[in-house]
């Protein structure tokens, strides 16, 4: 998957980015949240930063951080409240955390998904992890349909997500 981000052109990549955001903004889970969990987006992940700037404007946003090996939620109130952490993945400066059973909606990002929404992160299991500790709100995955396979393997740790929405 990685390498088959490479491959995808700048401008379909930025398009395609745009649409998946649009279906975010116009999704009923989005317009009733009040809190929102929000992936900062790498590159060749679709592109977070205009929806994160966006959902400041009218919800209360929290972005992950890891410590320890371990993810929790910070508030942030811009994006001038990130800067690089771990993995190079730009995290939150902020030290206001976020309790899990406050997150209406979690935004998550993947390498690759199925037909049963399971999801392939990065391999660290993070977002499993987290929605264990007993995350119960909508969970809602970005992905270009290029990254969909036929089946993930998966083990009892992990979860399906609500819903995918690709462009």
């Amino acid at each position: 998957m990685k390498e088959k981000r490479l491959l995808m052109e700048q401008e379909t990549f930025l398009l395609h980015s745009q649409i998946i955001i649009q279906k975010v903004q116009q999704h009923s889970y989005y317009k009733k949240a009040k809190i929102i969990g929000i992936y900062v987006s790498l590159p060749g992940e679709v592109n977070t930063f205009p929806l994160i700037q966006q959902a400041l404007k009218s919800h209360c946003v929290c972005v992950p951080k890891i410590i320890n090996d371990e993810m929790e939620f910070y508030y942030i109130h811009s994006l001038n409240d990130l800067k690089e952490g771990t993995f190079h993945v730009l995290e939150p400066t902020t030290n206001q955390i976020a309790n899990i059973q406050d997150i209406d909606l979690m935004i998550v990002p993947m390498l690759a998904f199925d037909n049963q929404n399971y999801r392939v992160g990065y391999g660290k299991g993070f977002y499993d992890k987290y929605f264990a500790k007993g995350y119960l709100g909508y969970k809602l995955g970005l992905a270009f349909s290029y990254q969909k396979v036929d089946k993930i393997d998966i083990n009892e740790y992990d979860l399906p997500l609500d819903e995918i929405l690709c462009e």
